[in-house]
């Protein structure tokens, strides 16, 4: 079988499973053989990205990741998908371990938002994403400023995350307030894949998961609908 995507998933397999339902529901297609053949490696098991960048063991999370690229390579897949936004710290590393093209869901997320007519991004991430100033190394190739919320909103915002990966919920008032108070001069960048699982529908509210759906399609030579 000739697979045209790998996703190394699993960081959650919520977010993960969210991600192909939104390339599958999004893709043209008018029969099953119309899809975009794609492998999910669903690894649960890697390490928590944010434990692993707060305590400097990178080396935890390479050792761990190393075998999907490994995977990867053996079948040939051209394209990667990494539904991560605190992995991609390790992009670089990644990058050298994978034959296929990893798609870099943070500088694609920013030529989103500039494509918007943004001038300023605020960032609701995971506090590694936070730490290891992620977006704030992409943003000035996109003449983007990065904003993030005061310490008691990132508290709020990393409960959030987790209370999704440990408690499946869905639904967070609290988020509705910062997104109301950030979108008066920002665009906000849901920058953690389990908010893509709240299904916030908004015009200044850009969705990485959505963002990399969206890039996906179009790479494996597929129509948007």
């Amino acid at each position: 079988m000739n697979y045209e995507l790998g996703i190394v998933g699993g960081m959650g397999p919520l977010a993960t499973s969210v991600l192909f339902d939104y390339i599958v529901r999004h893709t043209a297609a008018h029969k099953d053989q119309d899809h975009i053949n794609a492998l999910i490696l669903n690894h649960a098991t890697l390490p928590d990205r944010t434990e692993v960048i707060l305590h400097g063991e990178d080396k935890d999370f390479l050792d761990a990741v190393k075998g999907d690229y490994e995977i990867l390579n053996m079948l040939k897949v051209p394209l990667i998908a990494f539904p991560c936004n605190t992995g991609h710290y390790f992009f670089e590393a990644m990058e050298a371990m994978a034959d296929g093209e990893i798609i870099n869901m943070i500088d694609e997320t920013l030529a989103r938002c500039k494509s918007m007519g943004a001038d300023k991004v605020a960032v609701f991430a995971t506090e590694g994403t936070r730490a290891a100033k992620s977006y704030d190394r992409y943003a000035k190739a996109h003449d983007l400023a990065v904003i993030y919320p005061d310490a008691d909103e990132q508290a709020a915002i990393s409960r959030v995350i987790y209370d999704v990966k440990e408690l499946g919920k869905t639904r967070f008032p609290v988020m509705d307030a910062l997104i109301d108070k950030y979108t008066n001069d920002a665009v906000v960048i849901l920058a953690c894949t389990e908010l893509s699982t709240i299904g916030i529908d908004h015009d200044k509210v850009v969705d990485t998961t959505q963002v990399l759906g969206d890039v996906i399609i179009a790479r494996c030579g597929r129509k948007r609908v």
